[in-house]
Parts: structure tokens; sequence; C-alpha cells
């Protein structure tokens, strides 16, 4: 479906009319379309694009709104794949600290209370991460700041749900993204349409019908994420890896776990 189909005839068999110069004027219809459709990128992280950010030796914190960090405009939020963070030594050993029990993240007030000194400049291997909001930076920040010596690398990879390109042309397609279309996705471009339905039957006060049409789109979203959940299964696995921590421990006191591995991106 191209984005004119969508807020015109199809938008009209869900609303009961073709009404576009009073009520559900075609401005807002187009503008209904374009929130559904970041809503249903945001939901289903079903665009994901990964950044390197290249460490500084005792840098801590990084803004993700950076236009040197990441494309410009793009970024919503750091996806559920989650950060790494990769250390290469001067003999090409590459350290990797990556998921939730070699790298998790960490909330302030939990570091305030669990790790009070986490503010200090003193550098190492980072074991946790954070972040926060300062006015117009979204901050990645790192515990402890990295140490990188002059022969040495480090780098983090960010995984992040990208913002759709809104559309504004006739012939437009959703899940447009820079030049290349998602043609993979096009059985949930219906989902746009129940989306922006439910968001203009609040025009008429009917929250009933908005309520229902929120309820199908809810039901695409869950679709999507089912059909994204691995085909071999499942494994049940403790909240508290108490191996990796010990591991963690070890390598605090004896030297990091390194893995000899390519340093490519």
């Amino acid at each position: 479906m191209n984005f004119s189909h969508l807020y015109s005839s199809a938008l009209d068999q869900e609303l009961g009319t073709d009404d576009s110069t009073r009520l559900f004027i075609t401005a807002r219809r187009q503008r209904a379309i374009n929130q559904a459709q970041l809503q249903f990128c945001d939901l289903t992280e079903c665009a994901i694009r990964q950044s390197t950010v290249t460490c500084s030796n005792g840098t801590a914190e990084y803004n993700l709104l950076s236009t040197a960090i990441l494309a410009p405009g793009d970024f919503l939020r750091i996806s559920k794949q989650g950060p790494e963070y990769h250390h290469r030594n001067s003999a090409s050993n590459v350290t990797y600290r990556a998921g939730p029990d070699e790298f998790p993240r960490r909330e302030i007030p939990w570091l305030n209370q669990y790790d009070p000194g986490w503010r200090s400049t003193v550098v190492g291997t980072p074991t946790f991460y954070y972040e926060r909001v300062d006015a117009g930076q979204r901050l990645f920040g790192l515990v402890p700041p990295p140490s990188i010596n002059s022969s040495e690398a480090a780098q983090l990879l960010i995984p992040y749900v990208v913002k759709p390109s809104s559309m504004t042309n006739d012939t437009s397609v959703p899940f447009t993204f820079g030049s290349t279309t998602r043609d993979d996705l096009e059985p949930y471009h219906q989902a746009l349409v129940h989306f922006a339905a439910a968001d203009l039957e609040k025009l008429r006060l009917n929250y009933q019908a908005s309520q229902a049409q929120m309820l199908v789109f809810m039901a695409y979203v869950e679709r999507y994420r089912l059909a994204m959940q691995p085909k071999d299964g499942r494994q049940v696995r403790m909240g508290r890896n108490y191996f990796a921590e010990s591991r963690r421990r070890r390598g605090q006191r004896g030297g990091d776990i390194s893995v000899t591995a390519p340093f490519d991106y």
C-alpha cells in the first residue's frame, strides 16, 4: 500500500466515511498514518541499526544524540539487543563485554546505593553501563571509565531502534529508512490504518470505536513479535548468573578475561 491508499480509501473503510474536508481532513489523516508508523517501529523494534562509537581513555559518557556518533534524527532508543564494549590491546587480543551478565545496564539510583564510588575517574574495563538525560543530551555512560593506552583501541557497538522516514508524497511506501523500503513489512501496512482510525475517532468522541481500533493495531504488533520469536524453543535460565558474576570478580582481581579475535568493523 502506498501513502495515498492508506490515508484515503483504506482509512475511509475503517472510519465509515470519505470525509476529508470537514472533520477528517487530509492533513489529519496523513499525520495519523505517520504517527502510526512511528509507534509500530517503536513497539516492535522492527528496524534496528548498529552504530560504532569510538571510545577515549578516561571518557565515561557519550552523547547518543550527537551527529558525530549516530545518524542525525533517526535514533529512538537503544534496542533490547543491548550494547557491547570491545577492547583491543597492543597484542590485538579483543576483550568483549556484552549481555546482561557481562555488561548489564544499571540505573543511577542503583549505582549510588551499591557502587557509591562509581563516579570515580579511576579507569578500568567497564562492567556496567547506564543512560541519563541532560537537557538536550542523551548520555551513554560507562562504569568505570575505559582504560585505553596509546597502543590500544576500544569501541562501543550500539544497536538502536530507528525512526522511519515520514511519508510526504502520495507514492511513498511505509517503513522506508533512508532510501531503503522494507518490503517484508508489507503485511503490517494495515496496522497503520487501525492506529490512525483509533486516533481520528477521538475527534467525534467515539471512544469505544477508538479503543476497538487500537486493539486491532496491538494485535498486529503482537503478531509481529510472535513472528520474530526463536523457532527452536526457549531455555529456562536463572534470573541471576552467579557463575558469570564470580568469573567477572576473578577477572577484576587477576586481569580481564580476553578472547583473541580480529578487530574487524
